[in-house]
């Protein structure tokens, strides 16, 4: 379902420009050879340590947020995962916050939303509507459209919660699938006043027009 989904940017410490594994040019070559240059000398420092060095899981933890910041997902899932198995990880902050954003970012949506749904229990007051964003959008694209709206409907009674692109795009296509056409309508136009040159928002709108004049 990514076609609906315009380019999503959230996060204060990294960019999820879209779910996938491959660069879409979100990343300047700048960014990524500094952050590579940041990584290998955690790598040295991780080399020159004992393995029950108590550094070495807030390290592991730096390393895959640098990761994370210029988009190698996989690379900081591996780099989680190894955390996550250790005992000094399971102590750590955010973990599952992280965790959840490196399963997005390789479409394991099923991962991303149990450790999204465990970041939300533990670490609740972190990220709060960021992770609900990223959060909303594992519910979208694995097709799970009323667990999305749920998500977004939580996350848009926060304090600081804005109506973005992503926000309007995603619930009004979340309605269309589930055939909510009404209430689909009230929200794109709302969405199309703020966002008159979405064509996911224009493309939808003909196709609840078409629907509800039959």
């Amino acid at each position: 379902m990514s076609k609906y989904l315009t380019i999503l940017v959230i996060g204060t410490q990294f960019l999820l420009a879209c779910a996938s594994t491959q660069k879409e040019g979100a990343v300047s070559a700048n960014l990524e050879t500094q952050v590579r240059a940041e990584i290998k000398g955690i790598d040295q420092q991780l080399s020159d340590i004992s393995p029950d060095d108590k550094r070495r899981s807030e390290l592991l933890l730096q390393k895959s947020k640098l990761f994370l910041k210029i988009e190698s997902f996989k690379e900081a899932s591996l780099v989680l995962r190894e955390l996550q198995n250790s005992k000094e990880g399971r102590n750590l902050q955010h973990l599952d916050h992280y965790l959840g954003s490196a399963y997005l970012g390789i479409n394991d949506y099923d991962n991303a939303i149990v450790h999204f749904r465990k970041s939300d229990n533990v670490d609740r007051d972190f990220e709060s509507v960021t992770r609900k964003k990223m959060w909303a959008k594992a519910y979208f694209e694995d097709e799970k459209y009323g667990q999305a709206l749920g998500i977004l409907g939580r996350a848009s009674r926060e304090k600081n919660f804005e109506k973005d692109l992503f926000y309007y795009e995603t619930v009004v296509v979340s309605f269309y699938r589930i055939k909510e056409y009404k209430r689909c309508q009230l929200v794109l136009e709302e969405g199309l006043q703020k966002f008159p040159e979405s064509l996911v928002l224009k493309e939808t709108s003909e196709k609840v027009n078409q629907v509800l004049q039959r």
